[in-house]
């Protein structure tokens, strides 16, 4: 113990039911200690708290694609990891396996409205994060010409590309610097970036279709991060934190070229 340290006397006094007497007896604490056990009982009455009005994080979003989302997160263990900065890579737990049950059918469900239900964590070796999608979506209440059924990234943003020109388009598709995600849109990654932004139609739906990598569900945006759920991420339906700037605009995350944001109108 440090001899310069300051100290503090705490005076505890005990009294007994059946006595009435009292003995008072002083403790010299450093001050330090005592300030950190008085942190530490905050804390705790604050998550308390939390926990009985509901916390933050245990509170489910109010649009309708988010939540989906965020339900099949909260129902498969809520695997989540952090991208960008010093904790690039972290993962602060895992979530059920994609080979292991209920998440194994959960994912032919996921297939079944791609038109291949025979396809599941176990049978099929296929990534299936772009029918994760397509299944929050078909849930979500979206009709197969409002955003297509298909398993696979690329078809599906080119088809919505196509039609965001048609009046009345629910999806409408932009380059990460120009837009902030919110709850709802879809964050993008692909190998050619945002390059389709300012090509021509034919060129611009070429590179979306042909380098389309995947695609997550953003269901909040706090904290200095988007948070977007995905599949097939960890073998599992996972939360992604990804960091964004002081106008909410994705930030550049090594080993995930941001290819585009597709905004939910409506």
């Amino acid at each position: 113990m440090n001899p310069g340290s300051p100290f503090v006397d705490v005076r505890v006094r005990w009294q007994s039911p059946a006595a009435l007497s009292s003995r008072a007896f002083s403790l010299r604490l450093p001050a330090t200690l005592l300030l950190t056990l008085l942190l530490a009982f905050l804390l705790a009455a604050c998550g308390s708290s939390s926990s009985r009005h509901g916390g933050y994080s245990e509170r489910p979003p109010t649009d309708r694609v988010a939540l989906t989302a965020w339900q099949e997160w909260t129902k498969f263990g809520r695997s989540t990891v952090v991208y960008g900065g010093q904790a690039n890579g972290y993962t602060n737990r895992t979530g059920v396996s994609e080979r292991s049950e209920p998440l194994a059918s959960r994912v032919g469900d996921y297939w079944g409205v791609c038109g291949k239900p025979d396809w599941n964590g176990r049978t099929s070796g296929k990534p299936w994060s772009g029918a994760f999608v397509s299944w929050v979506m078909a849930k979500s209440g979206y009709t197969a010409q409002q955003f297509p059924r298909d398993g696979r990234h690329g078809n599906y943003l080119a088809a919505l590309y196509d039609r965001e020109k048609q009046r009345g388009a629910p999806f409408y598709l932009h380059a990460p610097n120009e837009y902030s995600p919110k709850p709802g849109d879809l964050v993008c990654t692909g190998s050619a970036g945002p390059t389709w932004r300012h090509a021509d139609s034919r060129t611009a739906h070429r590179r979306i279709d042909n380098t389309a990598n995947h695609c997550d569900v953003v269901t909040d945006v706090r904290g200095g991060f988007v948070h977007a759920v995905g599949g097939n991420v960890k073998d599992s339906v996972t939360m992604s934190l990804y960091p964004v700037d002081q106008r909410g605009r994705l930030r550049a995350v090594n080993g995930r070229p941001w290819l585009l944001v597709v905004e939910k109108r409506g």
